[in-house]
Parts: structure tokens; C-alpha cells; sequence
């Protein structure tokens, strides 16, 4: 994820359910409990990211087979950025990072702008039959 050395790690595995994103949020809680220099607004946007990459994962990620889809977050802090990688095993998605905000009367489909907007980095790619969704949002410690 980064080449610097990191101040904090935290990660988490499991079904791609409402449950688990509960538990991204208790993770990211704790991990702010060990850098606590890292300013409230930074904290705020990358956790905002986070949940809705995790979020779109479990909405909208198709199982490829019965025990439905699984996903793992790895969050790093190193000295100037906070780094998130989610990588679930569903299927593959047609996936357009850069295709801007829906019409006004679309129920949907602001999440990945909204991504795009609070942090400084933001990637989408399929590897290795997984769906992998990185971000990073540069910080200046307190």
C-alpha cells in the first residue's frame, strides 16, 4: 500500500454484510485511539470513504458462489497519509470511477463521487479474480 514506515495497521475480514460494517467503524475507532495527532477532519473524511467503499460492497457485490461474498480491510497510517485497501471476492463489475454525478432524480449512485471527493487517492481494480478498492488521504499530524 505505502512504501513509509507505518505509525498504526489495523485489519478485518468477513462476510460482506451490515455486521461487518459495524465493524469497520469499531476498527477505525480503535485505530484512531493509537494516533491521536491526526487531525478530527482528516479522520472524519477517510472514515466517511472507507464506509462507503464498504458499504457499496455490501450492497451491490454479486457472490461468484454460495457462501456469499467476502471481503477484507486493511487500514495503515504512516507519517503523511491513511491508507485503505478493500478487497472482496465477488464478481467482476463494469466499474467507471470517472463518470460524475447522476441526475438529480437518481436514487443512487453518488457513493464513488462522494469516494473521489474525500480522499486524495482512489482506485479500482479487478486482481486476481478480487475487487480491489484503494485509497489515500494525505493528513498533517496536530
Amino acid at each position: 500500500m505505502t512504501g513509509a514506515e507505518p505509525r498504526a495497521e489495523a485489519s478485518l475480514g468477513g462476510p460482506a454484510d451490515p455486521v461487518f460494517l459495524d465493524a469497520v467503524h469499531d476498527t477505525v475507532d480503535r485505530l484512531w485511539a493509537t494516533v491521536p495527532d491526526i487531525p478530527a477532519p482528516d479522520r472524519m473524511l477517510f472514515e466517511t470513504a472507507v464506509a462507503e467503499v464498504v458499504a457499496n460492497v455490501v450492497q451491490h457485490a454479486v457472490p461468484t458462489g454460495p457462501d456469499g461474498v467476502k471481503v477484507e480491510v486493511t487500514l495503515v497510517v504512516d507519517a503523511a497519509e491513511l491508507h485503505a485497501e478493500v478487497v472482496d471476492d465477488g464478481a467482476g463489475l463494469p466499474m467507471d470511477l470517472d463518470r460524475g454525478l447522476p441526475a438529480d432524480t437518481s436514487p443512487s449512485g453518488r457513493g464513488l463521487v462522494l469516494i473521489q471527493r474525500t480522499v486524495d487517492r482512489f482506485t479500482f481494480e479487478r486482481r486476481d479474480g478480487h475487487n480491489v478498492w484503494s485509497l489515500a488521504r494525505r493528513y498533517l499530524p496536530r
